[in-house]
């Protein structure tokens, strides 16, 4: 999923009946011609990124491919919703839509921030906030590899196994709620092989991620207080504690710093996500409480770790540096500090809240 897409991603319509509806599948009319209608374009994709994980061994050049198609697949199936709702709100500006734009293929498209956005605001589309953490975190390790290759823990087999699984679990209930109720009879039937074979690919590597977690248990459940969410598998698997975390399903490795600001910015939704990449590398960000036990500024406040069914639904403080795990303090929803919500009865600590007002 790109940041910035061109409108290359969204296939042309085709003809004045395009307008009536969004077609499905290809008709006979496009016989001869490369044509593929968003919603058949999108499972193209999708059965790509699964075909590529099929292989044994899994390539690196696989491992690319299934990344890049997935994310691919995910932009156009959500901008298929939106030409439902609109052809007009595929554009970057729908106020300067043009159906010569759409039909020629040269529109700026939005990107898939905006279109998750626009999914929820305009359509009415109900999609969670864990659903649009996994499209944010594709689009994130999608942007990534196009730029700067398939390097990294991000990019091991198991990582991005689990990761397909959580977006194509997504997009499978999103194509049965969202799209597929507005092809015809015929157009149903047409994609039904493929969703099968999505489906069928979907378990066995839904399969794969728990059989794995299952085999790790003897190893995770005596540090489920503090392990969280690894950033890059999205499994209960990064133990926290010493300056280099260490997850035990993907063996992702991060240093102190990049696992706090991670966390911030993907679990825990906070302001940071403006800050620039080389911020959260460098830890630069200010993010962490004092810990009371060892010293380092590297209390994160408001945690959900692996341990959290156990606790009745409790989240914690936890210090990223040596686990030490206290109870948490409200927090503020702009910086994520802890504040005394008692004495202004606000979401918000009373610095964030001056900011907030002196920017509108």
């Amino acid at each position: 999923m790109v940041e910035h897409t061109e409108a290359a991603s969204i296939p042309a319509a085709r003809g004045p009946e395009s307008w009536q509806r969004p077609a499905g599948v290809a008709s006979v009319e496009t016989v001869g011609r490369v044509h593929f209608p968003p919603i058949t374009n999108g499972l193209d994709y999708l059965l790509s990124a699964t075909e590529h994980l099929a292989q044994d061994p899994v390539t690196e050049r696989a491992l690319k491919y299934a990344i890049l198609h997935l994310a691919a697949g995910a932009e156009v199936l959500l901008k298929a919703r939106l030409q439902l709702e609109h052809w007009s709100l595929v554009f970057k500006d729908p106020g300067q839509a043009t159906r010569k734009a759409l039909e020629s293929g040269t529109l700026i498209s939005c990107t898939p921030g905006e279109a998750l956005q626009r999914l929820r605001d305009i359509a009415d589309v109900v999609i969670g906030d864990k659903d649009s953490k996994t499209l944010t975190q594709l689009a994130q390790h999608r942007n990534a590899l196009q730029h700067y290759g398939l390097t990294g823990p991000s990019t091991e087999a198991p990582a991005v196994e689990a990761r397909t699984a959580a977006v194509l679990d997504f997009l499978i209930r999103f194509l049965d709620e969202e799209l597929l109720p507005a092809l015809t009879a015929g157009e149903r039937r047409s994609v039904q092989g493929e969703m099968t074979a999505i489906r069928s690919r979907l378990e066995s590597i839904t399969s794969f991620a728990k059989k794995r977690m299952q085999r790790l248990r003897a190893e995770l459940d005596p540090v489920r207080a503090h392990t969280v969410r690894c950033g890059e598998c999205w499994q209960f698997a990064l133990v926290i504690g010493g300056p280099r975390p260490r997850c035990h399903f993907c063996w992702n490795n991060p240093s102190v710093a990049y696992a706090l600001a991670h966390h911030a910015l993907i679990e825990l939704n906070r302001r940071v996500v403006d800050a620039a990449f080389s911020d959260l590398q460098t830890g630069s960000l200010g993010l962490g409480e004092r810990c009371g036990n060892c010293g380092c500024d590297t209390v994160m406040h408001g945690v959900m770790t692996a341990a959290y069914d156990d606790e009745d639904g409790a989240l914690v403080a936890l210090c990223f540096f040596c686990a030490d795990v206290s109870p948490t303090q409200p927090t503020c929803l702009g910086c994520g500090r802890p504040h005394d919500k008692a004495l202004n009865g606000s979401l918000g600590c009373p610095a964030c809240l001056l900011e907030f007002r002196v920017e509108q």
